[in-house]
């Protein structure tokens, strides 16, 4: 179209370019900014090579603009950022414009464009509140607008001039004359305007005599400012034409200033019109001058009298003053090379104008109003000065003294800036000629700086660490001292401001040091800390910005070098660690309303960090290891985490691409103390995705917050930064989620997205900090709300205003014992059934699909206990299950989050669903959702749990059961009783669709249940149970059965009707196909005990079953069943072959599947286990095999032979159970006896030896006698009965010596062995008779 069609396309980018103001668009956010922007660069490029389609169309624009009616202070600020937008783009586009515009242009930008800016100039005066700016710009206009096209701009002053030489009126419009001021002028154009002025001067009236004066004065600074090399030349070479006009002009003026009053308003141009007179300058200088030159030597006479104060009148001396400082400052732009004679009329009288000036006990004060005007005065001079004499100081004495007005502060701070900013002639003198002040201008900026604090009520500066202590005094040489002044603290703000300015146009002034009047650091760290104070003064945002832009110039590589030479990288770290922590936890706390703005800035601060690091990379760690670094890096984490639920997408952006810049410094550290760089920063990967993923400008809101929780979930090591990020969003959350259900209080409108990207934080990285936290959280988070009065019959129920209480009694527990993550998955449980009129909804669904879709897998157990407990409590009661609307919401929710955890197949998510079973819950939501009824909702409900069920059983690798077979099984129970058929006589066809769609999602359902699943009945064992088995598959069958016959009736009576019974029609052929399958699935798993329930439908005599059977059989034949299964031992045949698994042995005598068993099993179990394993192994005879590997293991593990099957082992399980069932009757047959004899025993015979406790008349001897008899006999008894001793005991204990035999004394030193030879002796022995 560009190529084709110019016109119409350049009309188009304007036509955006005016649809996408602020007037027209209201508010601008971050991508209505940049697409002006953009808008604004192509119209700029453009107007290149279509100047006056270009700026017809936006002079038509502007004309529009102005003339919009407009209400309402918003309003109103939109028109002024369209104007200043379109204004800057006429300014752009005229800078650009080529010399060979044609003629019909400058026409044209006479008509259109020259009186709306001139509008702008004339209307906007003082007291509008976007003034300044406007006319600033309409101004910046206006002088590129004269570049090309100044005949335009000076006719229409000429035009006015003479309109003014004839008009008899006093009261007269001086705008157009005013229009001087702001054109660009070169020596060729203001000779022009001079001769011009010469000619109708006197003709003119008072008013626009004195218009022409202050204009023709701003004019030649115009054209000395900006074109500096032609003033020097007119020095170098003197143009007559301009002398002549020049002169003419002065004495026209001359006679115009009669009287005093007058004077006082002239002088100022006549010192100008001197100036362009070189030669004359020249001639006056000496003793006589001829007569034409008296007016012009008197005018200097009288300027020095009135400088010196003997004018006679205050306003002649300020004249003289204003006249003497613009010579002064002229003077500066001639080289003193060119010895010219106005040097020796500066010095003359720069002594007067400097004590006239800058006189502490007589500050220069012209009168209210005049203090603006005054200090660019006063600027200019001291401006001068140094540019003439850059080592007479005694001015910089006068304002850096205590004594001084702040004024004086003011101006000295405002003369080095422009002293650093504005030198671009050569002769000029550079700023570190003014090094030796930095002392004096730091201690300044704190005492300014404190005082600011101090006056807008925030903290004193801050001492967070103990690297933010300063070491050494304060120091108190300085003249500038602390006192009280009587200026309030806007002033003291602008004077900081200004300091603020300094410090950015040149830091190193603030920080040279030459005399060490302070430690390096201290120096530098007091700077740098006072301009973080700056940057969260939400109060000043000029201020704030002007701080941010400070810091970036000191954090750049070069400069960071100057914060301490001597030591500049351990420097580095410490101070820059503690900007880092400063502002985020500024940002962190939302202390700052600007918040993506600083971190645009802190950004930039990261990328000047890395700058100087990789500047320094050999040695960039050195002095890295201080408290405050980490500090700073975890603060960092926090802020950028945190940024990241952001409601701003530019904020969650800006974030993203920070993590790129802490890589980056990873990379460098590691590199230099070589080490992984997972140890500097352990989630490293995942902040490189982070960071990839901030490139995505064009992506949605919600697009975005999705894959910034993906990435979330990865994040797999658990840091001081995530888990303090983790903490603080859960504790805002809190609160957020307090003020979205006081919905009507405070208008939580604006904060739910914000509160919805919070939840989804908290869900995706709460896994990570469930690694790291099984105690409570700390001591600043708030206490865990208590528990809510629980409504009748409702298990969970959540008041409809207010949540501040708010906890469902299923998830309430013990709060102390709880984490904060566990406390954060109870309440997300309580809002599943948020009751708020206005907001319940919008929370209700929210809540479901961040925790179905959002939550870190390393989450699932925990949710999967807090479900199955919530939803246990329903059946905990005495009497009937509670049904209430708030209970089946829950269990509502609770089957739409588990369907869409079991749905999410992302990575991890796999080995966390095992690691908590959800049998329990799954049979406790049927259990509830089968006693609804058959209402709409109810069938509903019932759909998306058979949907549910379909889904867990495609991830049943994932998951856990603890009784697979039992609990599928009873599901199929459940299921297969929802299953209507045709008994469903539902008038309502709404109601038959849902009933069918019910019909289909249970089928599906038990198909995958069924796959491979043995029917097990509740009860019956051996022939019994086979019969049960039986007529268990007998009643599954008939239903399927039933139900294809049903599905083949619907369908004969549907193909005679049309329309919606189609739908219905497809519906059934699906059905049958469900049908089907679960019918193969049941046979197949089952053929023992259905086919002969079965088989005769191969001959029944309707076609249609005949067919069905042979496709349910065709299926189990492409499944490959086996019919072995059949035989009438089938079961004694199954368990044979496991006893035979179990029992296995390796060549070596190995017991692999035992051995497997006592690994895995745990210790709960051990003694099932071993009952288990001896019954198994003594009835195959290979009970001591098994004996030999568990001791023999047991050996191996022992520390020491004090040890041995001192545990609580396997083996010493096995080790009991064998001695408990062999041993019974031995032990029963031996000691029966001798236990009788014991009790049978005559009272006067005593066994007790303790003599504390003899009784009186006992002998102790006689009773040491009596027990040494009774121990005989025992004794003999015992070793008298080794030829009953049970073999199976014998062989545990011949077992038992070989394996500690063989197995201690292969690891024991000659010695050792003998020793242990006789400890196992004796060991045996004791262990025979026992």
């Amino acid at each position: 179209m560009a190529a084709h069609k110019p016109v119409e396309w350049v009309q188009a980018v304007i036509t955006r370019f005016d649809e996408q103001l602020p007037i027209k668009v209201g508010h601008q956010n971050t991508h209505s900014k940049v697409s002006t922007e953009h808008n604004k660069e192509c119209l700029i490029n453009i107007s290149k090579y279509k100047f006056s389609l270009v700026i017809s169309g936006l002079t038509t624009i502007l004309k529009n603009v102005n003339n919009m009616r407009i209400f309402g202070e918003a309003s109103e600020k939109n028109l002024y950022l369209s104007q200043l937008i379109i204004l800057d783009t006429l300014e752009k586009c005229l800078a650009g414009q080529s010399k060979d515009c044609l003629r019909l242009d400058e026409t044209m930008l006479v008509k259109q464009l020259l009186p709306e800016i001139c509008h702008f100039i004339h209307t906007y005066r003082e007291g509008h509140q976007h003034a300044a700016e406007l006319r600033a710009s309409a101004s910046a206009v206006l002088f590129s607008l004269s570049c090309n096209n100044f005949n335009a701009v000076f006719s229409r002053i000429s035009t006015r001039l003479q309109e003014l030489t004839v008009c008899s009126e006093d009261n007269v419009d001086v705008h157009d004359i005013e229009l001087m001021q702001y054109i660009n002028v070169d020596c060729s154009k203001l000779k022009r305007l001079l001769q011009e002025t010469v000619l109708k001067f006197r003709a003119l009236k008072k008013p626009a005599q004195l218009a022409v004066i202050n204009s023709l004065e701003k004019a030649f600074w115009n054209w000395v400012e900006n074109y500096p090399d032609e003033f020097t030349m007119l020095y170098q070479r003197p143009q007559t034409d301009m002398a002549e006009a020049a002169e003419k002009l002065f004495d026209q003026v001359d006679s115009f200033a009669e009287s005093a009053k007058r004077k006082a308003a002239v002088w100022p141009l006549q010192i100008i019109l001197l100036i362009l007179c070189p030669e004359i300058t020249h001639t006056i200088s000496k003793d006589t001058v001829e007569d034409s030159k008296a007016n012009k030597k008197l005018f200097l006479d009288s300027l020095r009298k009135a400088l010196a104060g003997q004018g006679g009148s205050k306003q002649l001396t300020e004249s003289a003053a204003i006249a003497c400082v613009k010579l002064c400052k002229a003077s500066t732009y001639i080289n003193w090379e060119d010895h010219s004679t106005i040097f020796l009329l500066v010095q003359s009288i720069v002594m007067d104008l400097k004590a006239l000036l800058f006189n502490p006990a007589k500050p220069f004060w012209r009168g209210t109003g005049s203090q603006n005007a005054d200090v660019e005065l006063m600027t200019d001079c001291f401006v001068s000065c140094f540019r003439i004499n850059p080592h007479n100081n005694q001015h910089f004495k006068v304002c850096l003294a205590a004594s001084s007005p702040s004024t004086f502060h003011f101006v000295l701070v405002n003369s080095l800036h422009r002293i650093i900013t504005n030198s671009h002639l050569d002769w000029w003198p550079k700023i570190d000629a003014v090094y030796c002040y930095s002392g004096e201008l730091r201690f300044m900026f704190s005492d300014t700086l404190n005082r600011v604090i101090q006056g807008t009520g925030s903290h004193a500066p801050l001492r967070m660490t103990p690297s933010l202590t300063f070491i050494g005094k304060k120091t108190t040489s300085l003249k500038f001292k602390e006192k009280a002044t009587d200026l309030d603290t806007r002033s003291y703000k602008c004077l900081l401001l200004a300091l603020v300015k300094l410090i950015h146009a040149d830091p190193k002034l603030m920080l040279h040091n030459p005399v060490k009047q302070a430690p390096e650091m201290q120096s530098s760290t007091e700077l740098i800390i006072g301009l973080v104070q700056l940057v969260p003064l939400n109060t000043t945002t000029q201020l704030s910005q002007e701080a941010m832009e400070a810091l970036l110039v000191l954090h750049q590589p070069e400069t960071i070098e100057l914060w301490n030479p001597d030591a500049p990288i351990e420097t580095f770290w410490d101070i820059s660690s503690q900007v880092l922590f400063l502002i985020c936890r500024k940002l962190i706390s939302q202390q700052i309303v600007n918040g993506t703005d600083v971190l645009k800035w802190l950004r930039e601060i990261l990328i000047c960090r890395n700058k100087f690091l990789l500047k320094n990379k050999e040695c960039a760690t050195m002095g890295g290891g201080i408290p405050i670094c980490r500090q700073a890096q975890t603060k960092l984490e926090v802020c950028l985490y945190m940024f990241l639920w952001s409601s701003d997408t530019e904020a969650v952006l800006v974030a993203m691409s920070c993590f790129r810049h802490l890589c980056e410094e990873a990379d460098i550290r590691s590199t230099a103390d070589e080490v992984p760089v997972q140890t500097i920063l352990p989630n490293y990967a995942t902040f490189s995705e982070l960071a990839s993923v901030s490139t995505m400008m064009g992506t949605g809101r919600s697009i975005l917050q999705k894959r910034v929780m993906a990435l979330l979930r990865r994040i797999e090591h658990p840091t001081p930064g995530n888990i303090e990020a983790w903490e603080d969003t859960y504790a805002k959350w809190e609160q957020a989620t307090k003020q979205i259900l006081n919905f009507p209080k405070n208008k939580a409108d604006d904060g739910q997205q914000e509160w919805i990207n919070m939840t989804g934080f908290l869900c995706a990285l709460g896994g990570v900090c469930l690694q790291q936290r099984s105690t409570p959280g700390p001591a600043t988070y708030s206490p865990p709300m208590g528990p809510l009065s629980e409504r009748k019959h409702s298990m969970i129920s959540v008041g409809p205003c207010d949540m501040s209480n708010a906890m469902a009694s299923s998830c309430s527990s013990s709060a102390s014992s709880e984490t904060p993550v566990s406390r954060f998955l109870d309440r997300l449980l309580a809002l599943l059934v948020c009751g708020h009129d206005r907001v319940g909804i919008h929370v209700r669904n929210n809540v479901k699909d961040l925790l179905g879709l959002e939550l870190s897998p390393a989450l699932y157990s925990m949710l999967f206990n807090k479900l199955k407990n919530s939803i246990g409590k329903f059946f905990d009661a005495q009497g009937p299950v509670p049904i209430n609307d708030t209970n089946t919401q829950f269990v509502e929710q609770t089957i739409a989050i588990m369907k869409n955890l079991l749905d999410n197949h992302t990575d991890g998510s796999s080995e966390h669903l095992g690691q908590a079973s959800i049998e329990t819950m799954m049979l406790n939501l049927v259990r509830y959702v089968r006693i609804l009824g058959n209402m709409v909702h109810a069938i509903q409900i019932k759909t998306r749990l058979c949907q549910l069920v379909e889904v867990m059983m495609e991830r049943r690798d994932d998951l856990s059961f603890c009784q697979e077979m039992k609990f599928r099984n009873k599901m199929v129970e459940y299921l297969t009783d929802w299953v209507m058929g045709t008994s469903n006589q539902a008038a309502d066809d709404d109601i038959k669709c849902l009933t069918r769609d019910l019909d289909q999602a249970s089928m599906e359902a038990v198909v995958s249940l069924l796959a491979g699943l043995p029917l097990q009945p509740e009860e019956g064992d051996g022939v019994e149970l086979m019969e049960a088995k039986s007529q268990l598959f007998l009643k599954y069958f008939t239903l399927f059965m039933n139900l294809l016959n049903d599905c083949s009736e619907v369908e004969d009576e549907g193909q005679t009707v049309g329309g919606r019974k189609r739908g219905m029609s497809r519906r059934l052929a699906s059905l049958r196909h469900c049908t089907v399958l679960a019918m193969s699935n049941l046979l197949n798993a089952n053929v023992d005990s259905g086919l002969m329930h079965s088989i005769g439908l191969g001959y029944h005599k309707d076609l249609q079953t005949r067919a069905t059977f042979m496709e349910v059989l065709t299926k189990i034949l492409q499944q490959g069943t086996e019919f072995d299964t059949l035989a009438e031992t089938v079961l004694a045949d199954r368990f044979e072959r496991l006893v035979e698994l179990v029992t296995m042995m390796g060549d070596q005598g190995e017991l692999p599947i035992a051995m497997a068993l006592a690994n895995v099993v745990p210790g709960s179990q051990w003694d099932e286990l071993a009952r288990v394993l001896v019954t198994l192994f003594d009835s195959r005879h290979l009970l001591y095999q098994l004996l030999w590997n568990m001791f023999s293991k047991e050996v191996e593990l022992a520390d020491s032979m004090q040890t041995l099957f001192r545990g609580n082992s396997l083996a010493s399980k096995i080790m009991t159970f064998c001695f408990k069932v062999y041993g019974a009757a031995y032990l029963q047959k031996l000691l029966e006896p001798l236990l009788r004899g014991v009790i049978t025993t005559p009272e006067h015979i005593s066994f007790e030896v303790d003599p504390t406790r003899l009784e009186q008349g006992e002998n102790l001897e006689e009773n040491q006698r009596n027990l040494l008899q009774i121990t005989e006999r025992f004794f003999q008894a015992i070793i008298g009965s080794s030829s009953e001793f049970p073999p199976q005991l014998r062989s545990v204990c011949h077992c038992l010596y070989q394996a500690t035999c063989h197995s201690l004394l292969n690891k024991a030193t000659v010695k050792e062995k003998k020793e242990n030879k006789k400890a196992f002796v004796f060991f045996g022995i004791v262990l025979l008779s026992t």
